[in-house]
């Protein structure tokens, strides 16, 4: 009995697909849709361009901004008779990128992954010893900040 209904059933719905074949959609829907597979396609590719650009990002460090930052000040210094208008903003640009790379440097979060952690019989092996002295000052700055 179960069979004959799962049969009755899909016979039903097949009915209604075939039923529904030759009406397609009138065309004004047909562009609505289309408009949005575009918008679609040209959202994936902006965000595939800007995943690139960030993956191509992630592999510059700060230390580098930095350099950058001091060869455009370096830079606009040199110019500053070849291109009258831009050098001043070449070197507003890169004081403030400077100023940023320096404060992210200084502040930021220490993650240092090229030393690894040292394991001994299973164990993770930390040595103590006195805070160094930007240890201590980040940590004086922190309390200080949340005042």
């Amino acid at each position: 009995m179960p069979d004959e209904r799962r049969q009755d059933r899909l016979e039903r719905e097949i009915n209604e697909i075939l039923a529904h074949i030759d009406q397609f959609p009138p065309p004004e829907r047909r562009w609505v849709r289309s408009g949005r597979r575009a918008l679609r396609r040209l959202g994936d590719r902006v965000s595939a361009w800007q995943r690139s650009v960030m993956r191509a990002m992630s592999g510059v460090s700060l230390s580098q901004l930095m350099l950058l930052a001091f060869l455009m000040i370096l830079g606009s210094m040199f110019f500053r008779r070849v291109v009258p208008l831009a050098w001043p903003w070449l070197m507003y640009g890169g004081i403030i990128l400077f100023l940023v790379s320096f404060t992210l440097m200084f502040f930021g979060r220490s993650t240092d992954n090229s030393v690894a952690a040292q394991y001994w019989r299973g164990h993770r092996m930390q040595y103590t010893s006195q805070p160094s002295l930007m240890l201590r000052l980040r940590q004086w700055w922190a309390r200080y900040a949340r005042r």
